[in-house]
């Protein structure tokens, strides 16, 4: 007797492991489903912000895009960083007045070059407030790319 019920008790634990197993995996498939839908809409909400950013410039004689490359000061009233022009890939200097941009992240300005004290460099692009007119967050481009690639349009 002590047998059947030793064997019993073992297909038991093992049903009980499959369960187990089966519950675990079903909770890590629902989990991986949630991240990609997640990923999904912030890749489309980045790609619109960069479509809106590349339309505006279009439409807005005088404008550029560039990219913050990074930034080397915060301060109260603005930002100090180097950014990249998206048209050329040059990089420049740049203040920017009461705004705070993200390394990363793809601007659309206007804006002058003139002397920036702080470095004594003669090419400083300024940006007066209100001179970002289309933000798009870091990695927008990527996602507009990613999202063109898999037939979105």
């Amino acid at each position: 007797m002590s047998a059947i019920s030793s064997a019993t008790t073992g297909s038991s634990a093992a049903l009980g492991d499959l369960l187990c197993l089966l519950v675990i995996c079903a909770i890590v498939a629902v989990i991986v489903r949630g991240t990609r839908s997640a990923n999904r809409k912030r890749d489309a909400r980045a790609a619109a912000a960069w479509q809106t950013l590349v339309l505006a410039a279009h439409h807005r004689p005088g404008t550029h895009i560039c990219y913050v490359v990074h930034v080397y000061q915060s301060a109260r009233r603005g930002t100090k960083a180097v950014i990249a022009w998206a048209d050329t890939g040059a990089r420049q200097d740049a203040w920017f007045w009461y705004f705070w941009p993200a390394a990363g992240s793809a601007l659309l300005v206007i804006g002058a070059v003139g002397f920036g004290p702080h470095n004594r460099d003669p090419a400083v692009f300024f940006v007066d407030s209100g001179g970002v007119l289309a933000l798009a967050p870091p990695g927008a481009q990527a996602a507009w790319h990613r999202l063109q690639a898999a037939g979105h349009h």
